[in-house]
């Protein structure tokens, strides 16, 4: 048997988020397997191009993210521009070629479209004769995404499936799986089987507010600006609202320096936490989660059941999230960093409110996503 090939891209966290989700439901089968990033193979400029530098514009450039996303979005066959692009993009990932070459799996599943995009045209040209599986991981689908000799896709929402019809894929190819998420967040969903994995973690922080009553406020700050992430904070004080507000800043460092001195007033509760690993714990605690509407981040917020107040989202891709959040009741995309107060205190206002999109929320999650797509693939035989 040999092991399935995971290949991810690091592009933000989610891609290789949902690698390891993967890799926890292929391991839980007993099936080989083996999590690659694409970049592994490449050289430092490349990487630094592709990955650092999304990483920045992501951030701070909304405007560029913007432009490439629509430079891309279109059909291959019809775009001297998205085939030049990709054709760079593939002499620089040589080494990832040469080793689906000499490794020859059998399956390989691809949790960004580059990567499929490579086998693909490894595929067209018979240096790979495996099968290839493409996981969606945002709500909104960029043409990208699709290619030719693409075995399967296993996509977010309707959405997504609905665009692939549209382009030209046949509905047997396209299994709405849902995005996969670690188990320990699939384990937060009432309908999820069996518990988490026990892992050896740090002691988590007190997750109840420390006065009884009080709407907990859960605040991501993963990839805003940390000056519009601490003007959100400030007006969420000056709003007076009597609320617990967790902030998580992740690995911004520096973020964390800058609220150092922030501290709880008379109406708001106030905690902050860098990296943390029990994330999973503060999502199931929070009534409201405010937070950028990334694909993986939201899915795993959906298994928590919180409501989602969505802020600073990337062009497309994340407004396309925000928007299928949206039309399904589990999110409220707040237009401008202002609005952010304005939508939460009408959260904290309308228990009802709060209740129907937990309800939502849950309704779209699909904590079982990571077992859908190990189930689906190896139920083809190509394993066995």
């Amino acid at each position: 048997m040999k092991p399935v090939q995971i290949t991810y891209i690091t592009a933000g966290n989610g891609h290789k988020t949902a690698a390891m989700a993967l890799r926890e439901a292929l391991n839980a089968r007993n099936v080989p397997n083996v999590v690659t990033d694409i970049f592994n193979f490449s050289n430092t400029v490349f990487r630094w191009s592709y990955s650092d530098a999304y990483d920045f514009i992501s951030e701070h450039s909304h405007l560029a993210c913007r432009f490439v996303y629509e430079l891309l979005d279109r059909d291959r066959n019809s775009s001297g521009v998205v085939r030049l692009v990709e054709k760079l993009r593939v002499n620089n990932v040589k080494g990832f070629m040469r080793f689906i070459e000499e490794n020859m799996p059998d399956v390989a599943l691809c949790t960004h479209y580059f990567p499929a995009n490579v086998l693909s045209r490894m595929k067209e040209q018979d240096l790979y004769r495996g099968r290839i599986y493409t996981v969606v991981t945002d709500y909104g689908l960029h043409k990208l995404w699709k290619n030719d000799c693409v075995d399967g896709y296993f996509v977010a929402g309707d959405w997504v499936r609905d665009a692939l019809l549209e382009m030209g894929v046949e509905r047997e190819r396209i299994v709405l799986s849902g995005i996969p998420v670690l188990r320990k967040y699939a384990a937060l969903h009432p309908e999820a089987a069996g518990p988490a994995p026990q892992t050896p973690t740090p002691p988590p922080p007190t997750l109840r507010p420390p006065k009884e009553g009080l709407l907990s406020v859960l605040f991501v700050t993963s990839a805003i600006p940390d000056n519009q992430a601490i003007r959100i904070m400030r007006d969420i004080f000056d709003a007076a609202m009597p609320l617990a507000l967790t902030v998580v800043t992740g690995r911004n460092r520096d973020l964390l320096r800058k609220i150092d001195d922030m501290d709880s007033s008379e109406t708001v509760v106030f905690r902050k936490f860098g990296f943390v690993n029990n994330l999973q714990e503060l999502m199931a605690e929070a009534d409201v989660m405010i937070t950028k509407p990334g694909g993986l981040t939201v899915s795993e917020a959906l298994c928590a059941g919180v409501p989602l107040l969505l802020v600073n989202p990337i062009p497309y891709q994340e407004l396309y999230n925000a928007a299928y959040l949206q039309e399904k009741g589990a999110g409220i995309l707040a237009p401008d960093e202002a609005d952010v107060v304005t939508y939460l205190r009408l959260l904290c206002a309308d228990e009802g409110k709060r209740r129907e999109m937990r309800r939502n929320a849950l309704a779209i999650a699909a904590p079982l996503a990571a077992d859908v797509i190990a189930e689906a693939i190896t139920s083809e035989g190509v394993c066995s």
